[in-house]
C-alpha cells in the first residue's frame, strides 16, 4: 500500500474546509436544525395526536412551513446583524454586542408573532382546524412559546456568531495594518544606515587614495564586500550573530586602515550563540562606530572593544575617554538601534554608564 502524501492530505483538508463553508452545506445544515426543531416543537400541540388518520399528513406541512419560514427567518437574521453592525457605533464591544442581541432579541419575538399567526391560518384553510388560532389568540405559553424560545436563540446564535467573525477580521485588518506601520518605521529606520555608513568610508577613502594604491585597492574591495552586505540584508529584520560578526570583521579592516593599532576589537561568543542568536542588521557595526566617534584613543594607548554573550544579552564594552571637544551626534547610533530592537521583537537593549566603562546589553533573539 502505498503511503499518501502530505500534499494530497493538505488538499483533503482544503477540499473539506471548502465544502464546510459552501452555501450548499449551510442551508442544508440549517433545514436539518429546523427539521428536528419542528418535530420538537409539534409536541406543544397535542392535536397532533388526536386523530391518527390526518395527523401524519398534517404533521409533514406542520415541518415543511416550519423548515421555509424558519429558513426566510435565518436570512433575516443575518440582514439583521448585518445592519446593526454597520449602524451601531460603539467604543466597547460589550456595547455593541448587547445591542445587537437585543436587536435579535426584538426580532425573533416578531418572527414567533408572525409565524403562529401564519400557521394558525394555513392551519384553518387546509384542515379546519382553529386550535393553533385559539392558543394564539390567548397567547398562551405553548407552541408560540417554544417557538419564540427557539429562533431567539437560533437568532442569537447567529447573530453572535456574526458578530464574532466581523470581530476577528477586522482585529486581523487592525493587526495586519498594524504590521505594515512597524515595517514602514523599521525600514525608514534601517534605510539611515545606508548613507551615513557609506559616506563616512567615501571620507576615509578619499585620502587614503593619496597614500597607497595597494591599500586604496584593498579598501575599496572590503568596502565593496561591507556595502553588497548592506544590500543583501536590506530586506532582512534580524540576522544570525556569526553573520553580523563576519560583516563586522570587514568593517573592522577599515577602521584599522585609518586608525592602524589604536582600535583593537575582542569577541568571547559562545558557538551556539553565534549559529542561533539573531540581531539586527548592522548593530554591532553602529556600536563599534559609536564607540571610536565618542571616544580618545591612539597608538600608545588604543581603544579596546569587548564583545561577549551572556544570560541572553550580547554585551558591548569600552573604556569610557571622553573626547575634550565631542563629535555632534547624528542620532543614528543607539536610538536607532533601541528602535529596531522595539519594532522587531518588543525588547528593549540596556545601557550601562558606570563612570569607567560604557556598557550596551544586547538581547539575543532565538530563531
Amino acid at each position: 500500500m502505498i503511503p499518501r502524501r502530505r500534499s494530497d492530505k493538505r488538499d483533503d483538508f482544503f477540499n473539506n474546509a471548502q465544502l464546510f463553508n459552501s452555501k450548499l452545506f449551510r442551508y442544508l445544515s440549517r433545514i436539518i436544525v429546523l427539521y428536528i426543531f419542528s418535530a420538537i416543537f409539534k409536541s406543544f400541540d397535542l392535536s397532533f395526536i388526536q386523530e391518527v388518520r390526518t395527523s401524519a399528513f398534517r404533521s409533514q406541512i406542520f415541518s415543511l412551513f416550519y423548515v421555509v419560514f424558519g429558513l426566510i427567518v435565518w436570512e433575516g437574521g443575518v440582514a439583521v446583524s448585518k445592519y446593526v453592525e454597520k449602524r451601531v457605533v460603539q467604543d466597547h464591544v460589550s456595547g455593541r454586542l448587547v445591542i445587537l442581541c437585543g436587536a435579535l432579541l426584538v426580532y425573533g419575538a416578531l418572527a414567533s408573532f408572525v409565524f403562529g399567526f401564519l400557521y394558525a391560518e394555513l392551519d384553518i384553510l387546509l384542515f379546519n382546524r382553529y386550535e393553533a388560532w385559539e392558543s394564539f389568540i390567548s397567547v398562551s405559553y405553548n407552541m408560540n412559546f417554544g417557538i419564540f424560545l427557539f429562533y431567539v436563540l437560533i437568532l442569537a446564535f447567529n447573530g453572535i456568531t456574526f458578530y464574532y467573525k466581523a470581530w476577528k477580521e477586522y482585529q486581523l485588518k487592525t493587526e495586519r495594518l498594524m504590521r505594515e506601520n512597524i515595517q514602514a518605521k523599521y525600514d525608514a529606520l534601517r534605510n539611515q544606515i545606508d548613507p551615513h555608513f557609506f559616506f563616512n568610508s567615501l571620507s576615509v577613502l578619499t585620502n587614503l587614495v593619496y597614500k597607497s594604491a595597494d591599500l586604496s585597492a584593498e579598501y575599496i574591495t572590503q568596502l565593496a564586500k561591507i556595502y553588497r552586505y548592506i544590500l543583501d540584508k536590506k530586506f532582512d529584520n534580524l540576522v544570525t550573530i556569526q553573520t553580523e560578526l563576519d560583516f563586522l570583521e570587514s568593517y573592522l579592516f577599515l577602521i584599522s586602515i585609518r586608525h592602524q593599532q589604536s582600535i583593537q576589537f575582542q569577541a568571547d561568543v559562545d558557538e551556539q550563540v553565534k549559529d542561533k542568536g539573531m540581531i539586527p542588521p548592522a548593530t554591532l557595526q553602529m556600536l563599534v562606530e559609536n564607540a571610536i566617534k565618542h571616544n580618545r584613543f591612539s597608538t600608545n594607548d588604543p581603544l579596546v572593544i569587548t564583545l561577549k554573550s551572556e544570560d541572553g544579552f550580547l554585551l558591548m564594552s569600552n573604556p569610557l575617554r571622553k573626547k575634550t571637544i565631542p563629535e555632534i551626534s547624528s542620532g543614528i547610533g543607539l536610538n536607532n538601534i533601541r528602535k529596531r530592537y522595539e519594532l522587531a521583537s518588543n525588547m528593549g537593549i540596556g545601557v550601562v554608564n558606570s563612570g569607567d566603562y560604557f556598557i550596551v546589553k544586547i538581547p539575543i533573539i532565538l530563531q
